[in-house]
């Protein structure tokens, strides 16, 4: 019809317009001014914020001495103390508080990524659906909000200053972040299994023995032990106020100036968290 007008009228068709490299990059929207207006504005407020900076003079004039002074006495090792040797026990030298760091670790990240599972459950929508999943995903957003140290504190003042505090502190702060990711890992597996259960009638616990577990399990333990990367480092300093591990050694050291002492410390902590670092990739490379 409409062709048959243009030929009753003689109308003559517009030519369509060609598309060319210039033409889009013409229609593109200039963002650079708004990235560049926003850059000086950073620049800016970056350079305005070391207006009112102060240091300390006579601390920056004896720096060099007291920089050699401390990298010497870093390499000062009391190996004794190191390995619990006489005069020292076992339990004080660093090798022990090196193994209880682990243990801490090891044993809250255990128990944060149990008592994760049923929270990513109920923060998965293939599981809970939509409207429920909003209200998980809440919960785990609550506990994410309290850092760690705050709620060593908390931990330590109802169950002491000890080792359990730490496990406590660490276990329950990994609830947060490990939920949240066995959730999106629910979120993003394939339903095909859960619907082909569904139609032969299988139950919620159902569909997660047999649907959901077998197939996420590898992955949700390559996020546990990227958390326990992340633990180990964690509770080699939780230990400051009072939670068990390196981190009581390390307050004791800081506040004496026990230089070498520090020095230990550090040759454990790098030791261990290479040692956890190579044993937890090679374990997600054989996991993924």
């Amino acid at each position: 019809m409409i062709e048959f007008l243009r030929r009753l009228f003689k109308i003559k068709p517009q030519p369509k317009s060609v598309l060319t490299p210039e033409k889009v990059l013409k229609r593109k929207p200039k963002r650079w001014i708004m990235n560049l207006l926003f850059t000086i504005a950073m620049m800016a407020a970056v350079a305005y914020s070391f207006n009112k900076a102060t240091y300390n003079e006579i601390r920056l004039r004896t720096f060099d001495i007291s920089f050699q002074t401390m990298i010497r006495q870093l390499g000062m090792i009391n190996w004794d103390f190191f390995f619990g040797r006489e005069p020292w026990e076992f339990v004080d030298g660093i090798v022990f508080m090196t193994i209880q760091t682990l243990a801490i670790a090891f044993l809250g990240t255990l128990l944060g990524a149990i008592l994760a599972l049923p929270f990513g459950f109920l923060a998965s929508k293939n599981i809970v659906g939509k409207h429920v999943a909003v209200f998980g995903d809440f919960l785990l957003t609550v506990i994410r909000v309290f850092p760690e140290i705050i709620l060593a504190i908390i931990l330590v003042k109802g169950f002491g200053m000890n080792a359990f505090a730490g496990l406590l502190t660490i276990g329950l702060h990994s609830i947060g972040m490990l939920g949240k990711l066995f959730s999106e890992t629910i979120d993003a597996m394939d339903k095909s299994p859960l619907e082909a259960l569904d139609a032969v009638g299988a139950t919620t616990f159902d569909k997660i023995r047999y649907g959901i577990i077998p197939q996420v399990l590898p992955d949700l333990t390559s996020v546990a032990l990227y958390r326990l990367d992340i633990n180990v480092r964690s509770a080699s300093v939780l230990g400051i106020i009072g939670a068990g591990g390196l981190g009581t050694t390390l307050l004791l050291a800081g506040d004496n100036w026990g230089w070498d002492t520090i020095g230990a410390i550090m040759i454990a902590i790098i030791v261990m968290v290479v040692t956890v670092d190579i044993v937890s990739s090679y374990l997600r490379n054989k996991l993924i």
